[in-house]
């Protein structure tokens, strides 16, 4: 696992950031694997980054037959089997039209007093400002009124989300942008090669923004690489 000294300097950066820090070591962007954005937005862009260990769940929303039933894992729901920081990763089989939802204002509280930061799910979510307030960083299917029932079909196992499958432990960096599963063995590597594109990105801008700017200043720059 990653330390959290890492952790608080993967949060430094975006997540676009991300991507171009694991495309500078050489990680083929068909590797990459990131949330469809379709499947799965942020819900509260002004809280900014979230970085930390996935704790997977497997639900399944309904929209009649009874109370939620709360199945395999406890009253903690897995999430304290990975450490902290915790990112909750949920993927829901159910019922995907309403009113369910797979979690809101009180659900964000119980998880957060969890040491979860974020959660993640392609199904709806509700009390968004009640979240935001809160801290809790939500990216979702979108957001819905509830009213439905959700079970819990499984904790811990593998679940794919967005079409990018996670498994319990797995790092993720979220914000603004998406959702992009951060392979382990090259996190440590991350900030330096982020910082590298940086600089590299920072002396074109200065080409661009130069009142000297030239079609030659911006080559020389671009193939500085």
């Amino acid at each position: 696992m990653a330390d959290q000294a890492l952790i608080d300097a993967l949060k430094a950066f975006s997540t676009p950031s991300i991507l171009n820090g694991l495309k500078r070591l050489g990680w083929p962007p068909e590797k990459i694997e990131t949330m469809d954005r379709l499947a799965v937005r942020c819900t509260s862009p002004q809280l900014g980054v979230r970085v930390g260990y996935a704790a997977t769940r497997k639900v399944a929303t309904r929209r009649s037959g009874g109370p939620s039933k709360s199945g395999p894992g406890g009253l903690d729901g897995g999430l304290l089997s990975v450490p902290a920081p915790r990112i909750l990763v949920v993927e829901n089989i159910g019922d995907w039209r309403g009113p369910v939802c797979i979690w809101g204002e009180l659900a964000a509280n119980m998880n957060m007093a969890m040491g979860c930061v974020a959660g993640i799910t392609n199904g709806p979510v509700r009390d968004i400002p009640e979240m935001e307030t809160l801290g809790f960083a939500t990216f979702a299917g979108g957001a819905g009124p509830g009213g439905g029932s959700v079970d819990t079909l499984e904790v811990g196992g593998p679940v794919t989300v967005g079409g990018v499958t996670v498994h319990s432990g797995d790092l993720i960096h979220a914000d603004q942008h998406g959702v992009v599963k951060v392979p382990k063995d090259l996190a440590a590597q991350l900030p330096d090669a982020i910082r590298v594109h940086e600089d590299y990105e920072r002396r074109i801008i200065e080409v661009c923004q130069s009142p000297a700017f030239s079609l030659e200043a911006l080559a020389a720059a671009l193939k500085a690489g």
